[in-house]
């Protein structure tokens, strides 16, 4: 009987320690990395710099920041045919080619 009550004991003395070095390796780690990281994050801004004259001039510029939407619309107005059928990047790759004939077109009339 007394023999019982020594293992019963000595078992739960084993889980409060394997409680306590999940804690200590575990646990309190975990949250100074969480609270370090959000100490970081707080002094970035999530702020996009200002466009600049690059924004203005380039097109592929201006085309990564397009969405979908806004990129098919695009190709519709420069009579690109088959643009509903295209994922973003060559999307992206059309309108940039064609816009780029269309800027030497002009420039050779002139």
């Amino acid at each position: 009987m007394r023999n019982k009550n020594f293992e019963k004991s000595l078992e739960r003395a084993r889980i409060n320690l394997y409680n306590i070095l999940a804690i200590l390796i575990v646990i309190i780690p975990e949250y100074f990395a969480e609270l370090i990281y959000s100490i970081e994050v707080s002094q970035h801004k999530d702020i996009l710099p200002k466009e600049g004259d690059a924004w203005e001039n380039d097109t592929e510029l201006k085309l990564s920041k397009m969405n979908i939407y806004d990129l098919r619309l695009t190709a519709k107005r420069l009579s690109i045919h088959g643009y509903s059928n295209e994922n973003r990047n060559s999307l992206i790759r059309r309108i940039n080619r064609k816009s780029k004939k269309i800027i030497k077109l002009k420039s050779s009339k002139i």
